[in-house]
């Protein structure tokens, strides 16, 4: 069986709500300046809003991560720090959208689920996921809204289970690809 690598999804929710945001930032600013010929605010508002988007735009290119698929392994890798699973570890990987992703994580840490993982288990859940699913604080309900409506919002995420408990967050660009490459080398490997 051939190697198989898989880029991950970079979006750019973050930078986009920013883009759209600023001119109603900016607008208080531009009427104060019209108005009173005062341009304080206007500068002011105008450098709140230029950091605001250089922080979401470094928020949106955080992480760097792919995946690759190797004859019976797959090798998870974020800022060039490699992780590789054996194909028989795998439990299962399936296709989930952005609020399933973060309602599976709560459930896990608010104890809803039985046998509570440990810290790390929750620290490692979205480790190699390069989309913002809502759960920083930086996210707003509003922008958390947003996110979950995008048009490939609803199968761009995959989640892999392992058969020691752990779960990961993949973010790939080729989700189905990858779901189908996984679910094959498992069977496969089953009847070697």
């Amino acid at each position: 069986m051939g190697s198989r690598r898989y880029r991950t999804l970079r979006v750019w929710h973050n930078t986009l709500l920013m883009v759209w945001a600023l001119p109603f930032l900016l607008l208080p600013g531009v009427i104060a300046a019209a108005y009173a010929g005062r341009f304080g605010l206007l500068t002011g508002l105008g450098v709140v809003g230029v950091v605001g988007l250089l922080i979401a735009n470094i928020r949106d290119r955080r992480k760097t991560c792919s995946y690759s698929i190797e004859g019976d392994r797959l090798t998870l890798i974020r800022n060039g720090v490699a992780r590789t699973i054996d194909m028989p570890d795998v439990s299962d990987a399936s296709l989930i959208d952005r609020s399933a992703a973060r309602e599976y994580l709560r459930e896990w840490s608010t104890g809803a689920v039985t046998d509570l993982p440990s810290p790390e288990w929750v620290a490692g859940y979205a480790n190699y996921c390069t989309v913002d699913i809502g759960l920083t604080s930086f996210t707003l309900g509003l922008g958390r809204a947003l996110i979950d409506r995008v048009p490939n919002g609803r199968t761009d995420l995959v989640l892999l289970r392992l058969r020691t408990g752990e779960a990961f967050l993949l973010s790939p660009i080729h989700s189905q690809d990858l779901v189908e490459n996984i679910s094959r080398r498992k069977i496969q490997g089953a009847h070697n």
